[in-house]
């Protein structure tokens, strides 16, 4: 908002009203009636829990907040936004893109987390076509040697998932035919037999499940000394960051706010579940049989994953050199 200067008349009044605030008890920042806009791009994910329930339990509200939300087709097409500062915040997922533009000096950094996969919550995971299983053809990833294994895009932490699941049993990320297709189409592929597996997120896992046309065959989480995944992350613009730090600050309270009620209460509480399915248009019943994503509660994304997959994605050809994992991240707003 617009401030305008003041004449020399209401100087004295203005020092009053100065001291007046500065012997007032503290207040959230919304008592004031103050509020800032957010310009927030989003994807409709499950695990954005922490974002709804801040949303809807009025977390931003008292950080002084108002979310401008734009809903995205993929994480990829709200890079652009990022950095040309039309967006301020935005949900999105590691990948060779994001971890390359970064490197090429693209104003956005990683400041928290947003979905891991971990034991007991690995949301993303690798399904295989129904029959195939039922029919003892695929037992092992070794088995889908060859097959087709559909990724919603190339370069992304699908591809970091099915590379170690392939390393483990000592393939490699080429021993697959590959193809990118988002989810809906994912499932329209394994019911016309296009494709043999896939790696999806929820609620994908369970929809497949529920269409009888796949099954959700491993998780990260199952990898032996895999360890945790990062898999959804939260984006700050440069410009949002360096021009509104106490609004990105306030952002971050609320958001935390948001995933440690996630924690407390879990996906299957009805107030969860009504949220999620407000938001997202998954039915409820379906939400209760995903696998739940893990929300740090503190915020505080895996660093070392990160590394990890960086790491990964130049080892096999997605990126032409590493960049240092200290340039993607920024956590100053968990301190």
């Amino acid at each position: 908002m617009e401030r305008r200067g003041r004449s020399g008349k209401g100087l004295g009044r203005s020092l009053g009203l100065v001291l007046l605030l500065a012997s007032a008890p503290w207040r959230p920042v919304a008592a004031w009636g103050q509020e800032e806009v957010v310009r927030l791009g989003d994807l409709l994910a499950l695990s954005n829990a922490g974002i709804y329930l801040a949303i809807e339990k009025g977390f931003f509200k008292e950080q002084g907040i108002r979310n401008d939300i734009t809903t995205f087709a993929s994480a990829g097409k709200m890079l652009p936004a990022l950095t040309a500062g039309e967006l301020d915040v935005s949900v999105g997922a590691p990948g060779a893109g994001l971890f390359n533009a970064i490197a090429q000096g693209a104003p956005y950094r990683v400041v928290a987390d947003k979905g891991q996969a971990r034991a007991g919550t690995g949301y993303t995971m690798l399904t295989v076509r129904k029959e195939l299983v039922d029919s003892g053809q695929v037992k092992s990833v070794r088995d889908l040697k060859g097959k087709k294994v559909s990724f919603f895009a190339k370069g992304i932490t699908h591809d970091y998932v099915m590379g170690k699941m392939a390393e483990e049993v000592g393939l490699g990320i080429k021993d697959f035919d590959t193809l990118a297709l988002a989810a809906p189409s994912q499932l329209t592929a394994f019911e016309t037999k296009a494709i043999d597996a896939a790696i999806t997120t929820e609620p994908w896992g369970a929809r497949f499940e529920e269409r009888k046309v796949a099954v959700r065959f491993r998780t990260p989480d199952q990898v032996k000394g895999l360890g945790p995944v990062q898999v959804g992350v939260v984006i700050y613009a440069g410009r949002f960051a360096a021009e509104r730090h106490a609004a990105a600050q306030r952002w971050m309270n609320a958001y935390r706010k948001g995933a440690e009620y996630y924690n407390t209460r879990g996906i299957r509480d009805p107030e969860v579940l009504a949220i999620l399915e407000k938001y997202t248009k998954v039915p409820a019943a379906t939400i209760k049989a995903v696998i739940p994503a893990f929300l740090a509660p503190d915020g505080r994304p895996s660093v070392e994953n990160l590394a990890d997959q960086i790491r990964w994605f130049v080892a096999n050809g997605y990126m032409p050199e590493a960049v240092g994992v200290d340039r993607v991240v920024d956590l100053q707003y968990l301190k």
